[in-house]
């Protein structure tokens, strides 16, 4: 029987198939203040983080110089702006020459961090400038910008940039979670499929596993096909925490049971890729099996987010073929999670296709570098759009949006 998951991808027939799928924010350091040489007040500074340039930036204090009579943000710094309003709709690289973003896999952008410092966004697939289809293609946000303010440009020309070992097989599909630095290397979440006609939505999900960053060829490097460390039983993959024990935290929502929803089972992964399982007793257990895992709360297909909070951690989440962004919150990533506030509508093209919905939702603020410090309860979250009917021959109607809420 054909799985939810594998459903969902039959009712985004976009004219182009795409899948999208990089610390919590810290308080202000006391600035403000006035020196005998700098009357005026010292502006804020911020500063993107040293080792992983996903991570949002911080806050760092101005310095006054003397001679010049003027405040200097510390190396490497800046002095913070914000744009004016950020845009009610915000399509991701949509001045790119790409012509469409958004669909295939039921997410939106899925951010690795390189050892080189960027944070690159990766979309499943694109429709370069001549007209060429590519896949897993990389573009990179200006980090620079006001905080707010929509990248609808790349630092970079629209790159592929995956790489798959072993002989090449035109039947696989690659689709990347999400990446995350740990232990000084950059780890990168993915699930293959195969290509099949005889799929009732065209492919079958056949594993996934952990890839790393090749800084010599400048790609992502996905090991061969065959090679996965868990089970689609377990499918981890869907959200990722880095914590502070030296793990990353990473949910798989694969358990049936829920009304459309997927079970989430929480496991963590340690720098050599390790997997240990969270158990309803509350202990980690070194297994891939689920049937020794806790399911802690229900998520839509493929890809969520779970994020820092003031009061915990926070999983923000859409239910398949929904139309709201939603939540669960906990103290912490081991729960005990309990449903939250609503989050916020989705900008659906409801008049033109009143079967579009919204799905993959991803919080840019544990791993994104967008992330305004001096807003620690503002949620940038950019999320895929879809259809069960016949979709409209405006592209951006689907294209991946990215709200402040």
């Amino acid at each position: 029987m054909t799985s939810l998951r594998l459903l969902g991808l039959a009712a985004l027939a976009l004219p182009l198939p795409l899948a999208l799928g990089c610390g919590a924010r810290t308080a202000l350091s006391s600035q403000g203040f006035a020196s005998s040489s700098c009357s005026s007040t010292a502006p804020i500074c911020v500063q993107s983080a040293s080792d992983d340039p996903c991570h949002p930036p911080t806050t760092v204090a101005a310095t006054c110089d003397d001679a010049a009579h003027e405040w200097t943000c510390p190396a490497g710094a800046r002095v913070y702006a914000r744009a004016a309003d950020s845009p009610p709709t915000c399509l991701p690289f949509h001045q790119t020459g790409v012509s469409a973003v958004g669909g295939w896999g039921l997410g939106s952008i899925a951010r690795v961090p390189t050892d080189d410092g960027r944070c690159l966004w990766v979309a499943d697939s694109a429709k370069l400038g001549d007209g060429t289809l590519a896949r897993n293609v990389a573009f990179l946000a200006d980090t620079t910008a006001p905080f707010g303010t929509c990248p609808t440009e790349s630092l970079m020309k629209p790159t592929p940039i995956v790489t798959v070992e072993g002989p090449n097989d035109p039947s696989i599909v690659v689709q990347i979670d999400g990446g995350y630095r740990l232990a000084g290397a950059t780890h990168v979440l993915y699930r293959l499929f195969r290509i099949d006609a005889a799929s009732p939505v065209g492919v079958d999900e056949v594993g996934g596993g952990v890839g790393r960053w090749d800084a010599t060829t400048q790609r992502i490097v996905i090991p061969p096909p065959g090679q996965y460390p868990w089970g689609l039983d377990l499918d981890l993959g869907d959200a990722q925490l880095v914590s502070g024990d030296g793990h990353a935290y990473v949910w798989g929502c694969a358990q049936p049971g829920m009304f459309l929803l997927q079970g989430c089972e929480l496991a963590r992964l340690d720098a050599n890729d390790q997997v240990e399982l969270f158990t309803p007793n509350g202990q980690w257990v070194a297994t891939t099996d689920p049937s020794q895992g806790a399911t802690l709360f229900g998520s839509g297909t493929w890809t969520s987010s779970v994020v820092p909070s003031a009061s915990g951690v926070r999983h923000v989440y859409v239910a398949d073929f929904g139309s709201t962004i939603q939540s669960h919150v906990a103290p912490a990533a081991t729960g005990p999670w309990t449903d939250g506030p609503d989050v916020a509508a989705c900008d659906l093209p409801s008049s033109s296709d009143p079967k579009a919905f919204c799905a993959g939702p991803i919080v840019h603020l544990e791993h994104l570098e967008l992330s305004d410090p001096t807003r620690p309860g503002e949620l940038p979250i950019s999320y895929g759009v879809g259809t069960t009917g016949t979709p409209t021959s405006n592209a951006d109607d689907y294209w991946t949006r990215l709200v402040w809420k």
